[in-house]
């Protein structure tokens, strides 16, 4: 009893003296609206802090999870996400992201995510041109 009396108190805030249920809620923000994986050579590319992503909550939330569609050119060049690698303070190194990676705990509150992306060049067979493609970032569930 004592533990959902406590939930109970967390969820409720007075309002000149009505008393009204506050609506958890996370909210993911990025800033740009593209993300330049800059210019790629022969060798693999490190693009340092390509972007940052703002959380704002006010509940915890759980684990962050970022995925990445392959990136295609307008003449059907394609990479593909075994080739692209993404880094945050939470995984602490490059992880691909052929499949989806958890990229922040879960947390309480307001805070930011920097992100840098490595892209792995493949010599000669990757062909010039901009490469266009979807990054997903997904907030999980508590369990």
């Amino acid at each position: 009893m004592k533990k959902l009396l406590i939930a109970l108190v967390l969820g409720l805030v007075s309002l000149n003296g009505i008393v009204q249920a506050v609506e958890p809620f996370v909210y993911l923000s990025i800033p740009q609206e593209k993300v330049n994986l800059g210019t790629i050579f022969v060798y693999d590319t490190i693009i340092p802090q390509a972007l940052t992503i703002k959380v704002n909550s006010n509940c915890v939330h759980g684990s962050i999870v970022a995925s990445v569609s392959s990136l295609k050119n307008l003449i059907g060049n394609e990479i593909s996400q075994d080739r692209l690698f993404i880094k945050t303070a939470f995984t602490g190194s490059f992880v691909s992201m052929l499949n989806p990676v958890v990229i922040s705990e879960p947390k309480y509150g307001s805070h930011d995510i920097v992100v840098d992306f490595k892209v792995q060049a493949n010599g000669a067979n990757d062909r010039a041109g901009k490469y266009y493609g979807t990054i997903a970032f997904t907030v999980m569930p508590l369990i």
